[in-house]
């Protein structure tokens, strides 16, 4: 049986849009050296970053096949990043 990964808040690069009411949309995410392009977003809402702590406004987008959640922390924002051992 897989142990479960481990989370870390990792603080990313996000190159988003703003619109003339003041409305956010991430375009990028720059996470190691790799930019993974944002195709939708899903849903946007104020919560709790439940495994690494901290809150803020939470993005779950699409970025290609996979559907994960970015956080805007103002300034910053951060992703729950999985760090697993080797067999994970």
């Amino acid at each position: 049986m897989k142990e479960a990964a481990e989370r870390i808040k990792r603080y990313v690069l996000v190159t988003t849009r703003t619109d003339e009411e003041g409305h956010v949309r991430p375009l990028e995410v720059q996470l190691h050296g790799k930019t993974y392009v944002v195709d939708e977003v899903l849903k946007v809402q104020r919560r709790n970053a439940r495994r690494v702590g901290g809150d803020g406004i939470c993005y779950t987008v699409r970025m290609g096949r996979a559907v994960t959640e970015i956080y805007y922390d103002h300034p910053r924002w951060f992703v729950e990043e999985k760090v697993c051992e080797e067999g994970c």
